[in-house]
């Protein structure tokens, strides 16, 4: 390879001789470059955590369209943001430029305006004052007009779309108009007509339209010969649709015939964690699916050792460890006893309890970072409403309470009515208020007894240390990233029982597979004392053959005895409302002089310490076994389980809770071996093994459950009644009630296969 140097560019030729794969390359990685090389069709390679898809993809790129070994095609390697875009652009062969997608759609619009094209990141407000310019409205409603504008584009729905797709668009925006899904197409209708106006009078674009614009005007389209696409799943449906359009394989009207490119991506569906943001995991399999392209797989992670690799199946059987991988480290303890030094890597699915520990480590005059200064430009922002005017020490709860009251308010509403993004949405404004008043409290403490945005602020600097001895992530910004030393902070927090179940178990084998060599599972004071341990499925081999490094011992199945509950908080940091209340004993009063009144006084104590013993006449009755539990804790535990999506499941849950309100005793009689096998099923169900290919419109998804795992699978509906449908799976008729997803004439049974509805 010759090195020729043009205007202060590096441009690398290479001489006829074709390029060699590398020897060191799996069989499937040779298979997916040998595809790139020959085949011509459009390509998706599934690639599991730390498979080296990166490295496979770039080499790749030497291989396209040419069997000669050399890159002769004019294609764009589109990268998630620019930091990997700078690690694989000096990668990359002649014709072949690294980008991202938004940076790609800026330089096809400077096509039009030149480059010195800048950013209006307040448009979409803009053109909402444009939208209501003959109405009175307040400053909310244009911000919630906007912020529904920014996610019609994202999710590509317009004046068109269906009826239930603008529905759940107005419930995502949290749009503040009700009249309706007319009323909404005439504002999208609205939208559209200004933005493009806007456009050709001169207006600036926002980030989104780098994107937007360019299919709203065909600008672009059919002029790639290849788009060789990473990290794939997290493409929201703009981002899928842009590549389409670069590439001319989306159908437009009254165009010519153009040239067609090549659709060449890798991701997995394993790591889809950012649907919060609209990212469509599966309408990358729906696309390849559209477009006949062909799929490789790369289940062989170098990345992970053989025993986080056991670990991780828990979540994905999808991955395999290498013939040369170490066995590596498991280590489970308690959180309170955990110790932490230089080098540390500390993950967690919430921010609270990453901040908690960062603030004790300081005491500790241990250095830390808090990995994506997004939090604290969130927490100054919470900071600013809650503490505009000073609190003293013994004012912050209030004053935090009440800001959680106000961004509560809109979404408790559909929270009740079984929205899943709305009790997301407030799992998530619970988790930033916790981080806020430790935040607070901390400022207090420390800057004369008053809590300022001031005062606040500066703690926050302190968590931001460049450099720092440990540093603390959650799962979500850990993607994409490994480290030699993990800890996994409360693993008895996935799944989140308010999350999406597929995305839950996304994050959880994101999180088991950020470790080189040493993971260390610190679990919670309620899940530690419980015995509750993340174990490995029993008896699983690797199928990558015979290694010479140390095999694992098959673990025992996984101990489902404590339900996925966050670690409790003091009791200063955890926030209203609580669905589920429960009675309140009186406080006992000063034991009075008189032995009547003091004979009377044991009594009540007695009653109290006694465990409770209730009538439970139901077909899985829970109240009918010999242990003994807290009520708070068993309270507890049926909450998360009444969130659960499963009606069945949830109904049974609400109805213990609703046998356990009259209990004026301390503890309660329980079959808890029957409370664990539902807690298991729950557990199980949420981390089920998805569907690889979507469901036709005679296709209905189903639970199943193996073993260790559960796995969704498609069956076919023979019949939609208003009180049974008739659904064959595997060949065998069943009969499921269309309300609990249940089958029909049977009672209640935790791992019974049942219908995924949705909620």
């Amino acid at each position: 390879m010759t090195y020729v140097t043009r205007q202060g560019e590096t441009l690398r030729t290479t001489s006829a001789k074709p390029r060699p794969i590398p020897a060191q390359f799996t069989l499937q990685q040779r298979e997916f470059v040998e595809a790139v090389r020959a085949s011509g069709r459009h390509l998706v390679l599934r690639a599991t955590a730390g498979s080296g898809k990166t490295t496979t993809l770039t080499e790749a790129a030497w291989h396209l369209g040419s069997e000669s070994g050399g890159s002769d095609v004019k294609g764009v390697y589109f990268a998630y943001n620019k930091h990997s875009v700078e690690a694989v652009g000096p990668r990359l062969p002649p014709g072949i430029r690294a980008s991202t997608l938004h940076a790609y759609g800026r330089r096809v619009l400077c096509g039009v305006r030149g480059p010195q094209m800048a950013l209006d990141n307040d448009r979409s407000l803009r053109l909402a004052e444009l939208v209501y310019s003959s109405e009175p409205v307040s400053r909310r409603q244009l911000r919630g007009a906007a912020r529904m504008w920014d996610l019609a584009r994202e999710y590509v729905l317009n004046e068109d779309s269906h009826d239930d797709d603008l529905v759940a668009l107005a419930a995502d925006a949290e749009w503040p108009e009700n009249d309706g899904v007319a009323g909404l197409r005439r504002v999208l209708r609205a939208f559209r007509y200004h933005s493009i106006q806007d456009w050709h009078a001169g207006g600036l674009p926002d980030f989104t339209d780098f994107l937007w614009l360019p299919l709203e005007l065909g600008l672009g389209r059919g002029t790639l010969g290849a788009a060789l696409v990473d990290e794939a799943q997290d493409l929201t449906p703009l981002r899928q649709r842009f590549v389409t359009h670069l590439l001319g394989l989306e159908s437009g009207e009254a165009q010519e015939a153009l040239p067609t490119g090549r659709f060449i991506a890798v991701g997995d569906p394993e790591q889809a964690i950012y649907t919060y943001a609209g990212a469509d995991p599966r309408g990358l399999w729906r696309l390849a699916e559209r477009l006949s392209a062909q799929e490789l797989p790369l289940s062989v992670s170098f990345r992970c050792p053989v025993t986080h690799v056991a670990l991780a199946r828990t979540a994905s059987e999808f991955i395999q460890p290498s013939g040369a991988a170490q066995a590596g480290t498991v280590e489970h303890v308690a959180a309170d006893a955990a110790h932490y030094g230089r080098g540390d890597v500390v993950l967690c699915r919430l921010n609270a309890p990453l901040l908690r520990l960062a603030l004790l480590l300081m005491t500790r005059h241990i250095s830390v970072n808090i990995r994506g200064r997004d939090l604290a430009t969130r927490l100054e922002t919470a900071a600013q409403e809650a503490f505009a005017v000073p609190a003293d020490e013994e004012a912050v709860p209030d004053r935090v309470a009440a800001l959680y009251e106000r961004r509560a308010r809109p979404l408790q509403y559909r929270a009740g009515e079984g929205d899943r993004a709305a009790k997301k949405a407030l799992g998530e404004l619970n988790d930033l208020c916790s981080c806020l008043r430790l935040l607070a409290l901390r400022a207090a403490a420390s800057a004369g007894g008053k809590a300022t945005l001031s005062s606040v602020s500066g703690v926050l600097r302190g968590l931001y240390r460049e450099d720092a001895d440990v540093l603390l992530s959650t799962v979500h910004r850990a993607k994409g990233l490994e480290w030699e030393r993990v800890t996994l902070l409360y693993p008895e927090q996935m799944p989140m029982p308010y999350g999406d179940p597929e995305e839950e178990r996304c994050v959880l084998f994101v999180a088991l597979t950020r470790s080189k060599r040493e993971l260390r599972l610190a679990y919670g004071p309620g899940a530690w004392e419980s015995g509750w341990r993340l174990e490995a499925p029993e008896g699983w081999q690797p199928e990558s053959g015979p290694s010479t490094s140390p095999q694992p011992q098959p673990a025992p199945p996984p101990i489902f005895s404590f339900p996925p509950l966050a670690p409790p908080l003091p009791s200063a940091l955890v926030l209203p409302p609580k669905p589920y209340r429960l009675p309140v004993t009186r406080p006992l009063p000063a034991v009075p002089p008189s032995s009547a009144a003091l004979t009377e006084h044991a009594l009540r104590v007695r009653a109290v310490h006694r465990p409770a013993t209730l009538e439970d006449l139901r077909p899985y009755p829970l109240y009918s076994g010999q242990a003994n539990l807290p009520v708070a804790v068993l309270a507890a535990r049926l909450e998360v389980l009444r969130q659960d999506a499963r009606p069945a499941l949830s109904e049974w849950a609400g109805a213990s809770l609703a046998l356990l309100r009259d209990v004026q005793s301390r503890s309660v009689y329980l079959d808890v071996m029957r409370l664990a096998q539902v807690e298991r099923a729950a557990t199980r169900a949420r981390l089920a093994i998805p569907l690889m290919q979507p469901l036709t419109a005679e296709q209905v998804c189903t639970v199943v459950f193996g073993e260790h795992f559960a796995r969704l699978r498609p069956a076919q509906v023979k019949r939609r009644g208003e009180r049974n449908w008739r659904v064959e799976l595997d060949g065998e008729a069943h009969a499921f009630d269309p309300r609990t997803g249940e089958l029909l004439g049977t009672p209640f049974a935790p791992f019974a296969v049942h219908l995924r509805l949705e909620r």
